[in-house]
């Protein structure tokens, strides 16, 4: 473990992260730290920040997954949030990470190599993919906006006990609860103020 990775492994451990995940995550948010001098990835911040800000608040969506292993889908994952960290936590999920920016797409396949996930980086929009005969268990986003179109367009692809879960913020949950077709459950953030976890599961009546 690089000096990096050991910092990073110590700030992840004060966090509660468990500890099967820790050197990966470490190793993780240590190539994110170095590409973010350059490619301005996530906004910067203190170490703990970098960790508690993104990584802890990814997280927070590994509970929401069902217990069995299945499909995850990261709609405008950027650097990899929520879809990297779900999938060091939960390492029998297969995930396809969607990025449409060149920097990103290629960070994005530099992490899933070196961390050995099991994920595809699609180097386009959502909207533009043919899934094939593939349903997805879990489509997750983060701070993508433009949600209706989202919650559409998932409908479309999830299987019937699927869900949604968006990282997202008060106002949008109460906005969206009105939503026809979806149950939702939301939960506060760990560290953003106003910040939900909003998890959405279809009604197919």
């Amino acid at each position: 473990m690089t000096g990096d990775d050991q910092r990073f492994a110590d700030a992840l451990r004060r966090e509660g992260v468990e500890a099967a995940c820790i050197e990966p995550l470490a190793a993780y948010l240590s190539l994110l730290s170095r590409w973010n001098t350059t490619h301005n990835l996530v906004a910067a911040g203190s170490l703990e920040k970098l960790v508690r800000r993104h990584v802890v608040e990814a997280l927070a969506g590994a509970g929401h997954l069902p217990s069995a292993a299945g499909l995850l889908i990261d709609v405008g994952s950027g650097a990899g949030l929520p879809g990297i960290p779900l999938l060091v936590a939960r390492p029998g999920w297969r995930g396809i990470l969607v990025e449409p920016r060149t920097k990103r797409w290629a960070f994005l396949r530099l992490v899933v190599r070196e961390l050995g996930l099991d994920a595809e980086v699609v180097d386009r929009r959502y909207q533009e993919m043919d899934l094939g005969e593939q349903l997805l268990d879990v489509v997750v986003s983060r701070a993508l906006g433009g949600h209706d179109e989202l919650l559409a367009w998932s409908r479309e692809h999830l299987r019937p006990a699927g869900k949604v879960l968006l990282w997202t913020t008060e106002e949008e949950v109460r906005r969206l609860e009105s939503a026809p077709g979806w149950r939702v459950v939301s939960s506060p953030l760990p560290e953003l103020d106003r910040g939900r976890l909003a998890d959405f599961q279809p009604c197919f009546t």
